[in-house]
């Protein structure tokens, strides 16, 4: 009998593709129902010395659904006794297919167990309950890959000690396997009254201000000239257990033995929307943004002014304060503030006033963004040969559908599309000028 053989180039050809495709892995597993055809080819070479080609039948693999499942939001917070406490969690459906999801909680460790725990959506994901929102036990229908935004309400017993605490498991657990589960563990401490802390231009463990003050020296200072308004960025911070409202007052002694600032100058306190207030209400493990401006009387000399701003509750007692500077110049000083909006069409028109706050939706690939740079002279000076720069972030190119503009100087702009900065240049600036200078970006789509 004889046997045709494949020729070796052949072999190696079919060999090689082979290998490569076993070689070859999906990046994410592959639906469910997916239907994987494979039909074998051949080609050779006949006793006759004629080429030919054979093909097999065609055979069929039908992917089929596996249950996997994540779940993130492990937190820590403080609460009263007989209060709650609202943990937000997001859950992926990691398997191939759509699923449902059981959610369960339990309380493996700590002194206390809490009185109640219920389930809510949280489809905006700002760690709130949906507005109207049924409790639930089982999310919807989860399609691979996506997620589910979820809040756990827990009720803490009453009559607890302070400093006793919580461990509570949440599980989710697919109802297609129900051996496919993933938890979180948060954890609860009762802290019975309110605190503060005031700290400068951010909040957290490292900001400036951070921990019981006055602090020995300025955690911030603003230059300014005489008449003109510094601005103070304070957050107040409450880690306690419960909401409390603290007023606001300011001093030039680190002791507050006498109130307000000396004769001539002002302070306002404004709260996040510009709005003049004298207390600010924090809730329990929240943060609050507060604005002092003190203003300089026009005949105020050169120097430093200590300014310490306090916030106290009236019904706690908890209090902190903040020591911060004033520094009136005869020189010039050049303050610079960056504002942005989100430019979602990419028209080269911001959809909203600019502002300092973080862009947290709409900013999507190809959507763009506007930014504002204000460069101001708030000494007693003149100030010269002034550049304001700006480089094009990481991950965005120059928009030039509304091309970079400036109230003052010269204008130098990278080309549309292309990375760079933004610049301007301005001669002279005497005491109050100051230069805008606007310009756009695209996120990389």
């Amino acid at each position: 009998m004889k046997t045709n053989k494949l020729p070796a180039a052949l072999w190696t050809a079919a060999l090689g593709g082979a290998l490569l495709a076993a070689a070859t892995t999906a990046e994410a597993a592959t639906p469910a129902g997916t239907k994987i055809t494979n039909q074998a080819t051949a080609v050779y070479t006949d006793s006759t010395l004629a080429q030919r080609s054979a093909t097999s039948n065609t055979v069929i693999t039908t992917v089929q659904q596996v249950g996997s499942v994540s779940l993130a939001g492990t937190g820590n917070k403080n609460a009263a006794s007989g209060g709650q406490v609202v943990y937000a969690h997001t859950l992926t459906n990691s398997g191939n297919g759509p699923d449902t999801f059981t959610l369960s909680v339990a309380n493996t460790g700590g002194v206390f167990a809490m009185a109640n725990t219920v389930f809510y959506p949280d489809a905006d994901g700002n760690g709130v309950a949906d507005a109207g929102a049924p409790a639930i036990t089982t999310t919807p229908s989860v399609a691979a890959g996506d997620s589910f935004k979820f809040v756990a309400v827990a009720s803490l017993p009453g009559s607890l000690a302070n400093g006793s605490a919580n461990i509570m498991t949440v599980t989710a657990t697919s109802t297609f396997n129900t051996a496919a589960k993933a938890t979180s563990v948060d954890t609860t401490t009762v802290a019975g009254t309110a605190s503060v802390d005031i700290t400068a231009n951010t909040t957290g463990a490292g900001a400036p201000g951070a921990g019981a003050g006055a602090e020995a020296t300025a955690q911030d200072s603003k230059n300014i000239a005489a008449g003109a308004t510094a601005r103070f960025t304070l957050w107040l911070s409450n880690a306690g257990g419960a909401q409390d409202t603290f007023n606001l007052d300011a001093s030039t002694v680190a002791n507050f033995g006498t109130l307000g600032l000396p004769s001539g100058w002002t302070v306002v306190f404004k709260d996040g929307n510009n709005s003049v207030i004298t207390s600010a209400t924090v809730d329990a493990n929240g943060s609050k943004v507060v604005y002092a401006e003190v203003t300089a009387p026009a005949s105020a000399t050169a120097g430093t002014l200590d300014v310490y701003f306090r916030a106290t509750s009236p019904t706690t007692g908890a209090s902190d304060k903040i020591h911060d500077a004033v520094v009136v110049g005869a020189a010039g000083f050049l303050t610079l503030t960056k504002a942005q909006a989100l430019d979602a069409n990419c028209d080269g028109v911001a959809d909203t006033a600019f502002s300092a706050n973080e862009i947290t939706t709409g900013a999507v690939p190809g959507a763009c963004i506007r930014y504002e740079i204000t460069a101001k002279n708030t000494g007693g000076g003149d100030i010269g040969g002034v550049t304001v720069s700006d480089n094009i972030p990481a991950n965005t190119v120059y928009h030039a559908s509304r091309a970079a503009q400036t109230t003052l100087g010269d204008l130098l702009a990278p080309l549309a599309g292309a990375v760079g900065k933004v610049q301007t240049t301005v001669l002279l600036m005497k005491p109050n000028d100051q230069v805008v200078l606007t310009f756009g970006v695209q996120i990389t789509p």
